[in-house]
């Protein structure tokens, strides 16, 4: 079998297919670049922007909205907060965080389907030492 062509020789290493040099390789300086260019700042996230804005006083807020250089993103939520309603406030905070999920049970399963009587009155005995008297009727 004869050695595969492609591959060159550095050092005592062969470089080729599945082969990398190894100055590129997992682990060495040059082998996992960091893309700095393409991450996300917290900072400029509007959940961050939000939390921010929801504990500032009203002289910030008026600030904030009245600075023609500011964002148009935080003038408007400064305003929204200082002079919207609830109503305006919970669409935000819906936007920014997502809306309440209502989950409905569709089935409910009976655990005790599978319990032979005299099971069934072992629970109820059990039940009857733990819950005081008063609260069980009620």
């Amino acid at each position: 079998m004869e050695p595969n062509t492609n591959s060159q020789t550095k050092g005592n290493y062969a470089v080729g297919k599945n082969k990398p040099p190894k100055h590129t390789q997992f682990g060495q300086p040059n082998g996992n670049p960091i893309n700095r260019a393409g991450t996300w700042k917290k900072e400029m996230t509007a959940r961050f922007k939000l939390e921010k804005m929801l504990v500032l006083t009203e002289a910030e807020l008026i600030a904030i909205n009245e600075d023609t250089n500011a964002p148009m993103f935080e003038r408007k939520l400064a305003k929204c907060i200082m002079d919207g309603g609830w109503r305006e406030i919970s669409g935000i905070i819906d936007q920014v965080y997502g809306a309440p999920v209502q989950r409905n049970v569709t089935k409910m399963e009976n655990v005790f389907d599978n319990l032979t009587p005299k099971e069934l009155l072992a629970i109820g005995r059990a039940t009857e030492t733990f819950i005081p008297k008063g609260v069980a009727s009620q």
